[in-house]
């Protein structure tokens, strides 16, 4: 790898390791926004064939770049996949599903995907809004009437993190990730810390808005939240290693989280509805082209997700309902944007996002903390 390109990586790995700030705004001012990007960035689903392996020389490079990367990022394991417009589909598993155990990945291998599991259970919700099963403006009493401020809290708040309610993970003196708690422990740590704010009045990330919004969907339902997730998006989309977990559930080809050289005992079942999706990046990547050509839903409503965006910590970031938006304007100066949705937790990193300068769809997730932000940047510019 050339001087210049591994600098420019490992700029992009400082910058995006380094951001981190308080999840929430100020209270005290009206919550910072951006506008909605125009229906015009949104992908021609025409231009894309999901069903044809990129090949040739492209494919060689982006292998090639795998590679190099093992090598910078001495990352564990690594599940990734490229949607390119007019060219096809790559993908790659490899390394390792356990390092200590000498369990390698291969295309039967899952990944977890954290926080990227909110842009599924949000779809899930638009879905029941559309089939005027609940409303934007539905009240989180009608469900959980003994939460503070349940009656003035509506699903839009819980799906914009404007809710006000603490995350049940904020106090790491209480919330212990090597353990299971069953949803009711979840609500009770969060109910044991005051609202941060009122409802509508600013932004706050709290994975207790998705997992209430889980159990919503279940109660609508009927059915468990893997069953819902199975049949409103893995089986109409053919997406074989997509599921949620059910409680206490750890498959044996789940690649497990790494810190220092070992395993990190997490159990990933745990936050429902705000991150419990397993799968590997190919089927994320099909998921995310779906939801954008109106696969799963008018593409005007998944547009209208995109709304209201608020100002998330890390610079350039911005969170609509259910889905994320990266203006690179902001952190590169350069016209580009990134819509989709990113997770991780202090040993998993994990990303799915459209590039809308490039019309490529790219998803990855490391079994460890390294920038996928940064990993993705470098694989996209292969591409292009």
């Amino acid at each position: 790898m050339k001087n210049s390109s591994l600098s420019y990586l490992l700029i992009f790995l400082l910058f995006f390791s380094s951001c981190k700030k308080s999840d929430a705004q100020d209270s005290s001012k009206d919550p910072k926004k951006h506008a909605q990007p125009s229906l015009a960035v949104f992908p021609d689903g025409s231009i894309y064939d999901i069903g044809a392996p990129l090949n040739g020389s492209l494919k060689d490079s982006l292998d090639q770049t795998v590679r190099r990367l093992f090598a910078i990022t001495v990352m564990p394991g690594l599940t990734a996949a490229i949607l390119v417009p007019g060219k096809g589909l790559w993908q790659t598993d490899t390394g390792y599903l356990s390092k200590p155990g000498l369990k390698k990945a291969d295309a039967g291998s899952v990944f977890y995907w954290a926080s990227v599991c909110k842009l599924l259970t949000a779809t899930v919700i638009e879905q029941l809004i559309n089939e005027q099963k609940l409303q934007h403006d539905s009240k989180l009493s009608v469900w959980f009437p003994k939460l503070h401020d349940a009656g003035k809290i509506t699903i839009d708040e819980l799906l914009e993190h404007t809710s006000g309610i603490y995350s049940f993970n904020n106090d790491p003196t209480i919330f212990d990730i090597d353990r299971y708690y069953s949803p009711d422990e979840l609500i009770g740590l969060s109910q044991g810390q005051k609202n941060l704010f009122p409802p509508g009045k600013t932004w706050s990330y709290s994975n207790t808005n998705y997992l209430l919004l889980a159990l919503i969907a279940e109660n609508i339902e009927g059915k468990s939240f893997d069953e819902i997730i199975q049949q409103r998006i893995a089986l109409p989309l053919h997406l074989t290693s997509l599921h949620a977990l059910k409680p206490h559930e750890q498959p044996d080809n789940l690649a497990l989280a790494h810190e220092n050289g070992a395993i990190v005992k997490e159990d990933y079942s745990v936050p429902l509805g705000a991150g419990n999706v397993v799968s590997n990046a190919r089927d994320m990547v099909v998921l995310l082209y779906s939801l954008m050509t109106g696969k799963l839903g008018p593409v005007l409503l998944v547009h209208d997700r995109l709304k209201d965006l608020y100002a998330m910590p890390d610079a350039g970031t911005w969170y609509g309902s259910g889905m994320m938006l990266t203006d690179f304007n902001e952190i590169t100066h350069t016209d580009d944007l990134w819509i989709g949705h990113s997770g991780g937790t202090q040993t998993y990193r994990a990303l799915l996002v459209y590039d809308t300068a490039t019309k490529t769809f790219i998803a990855l997730a490391i079994n460890q903390h390294v920038s996928v932000e940064a990993v993705a940047r470098k694989l996209l510019s292969v591409v292009h």
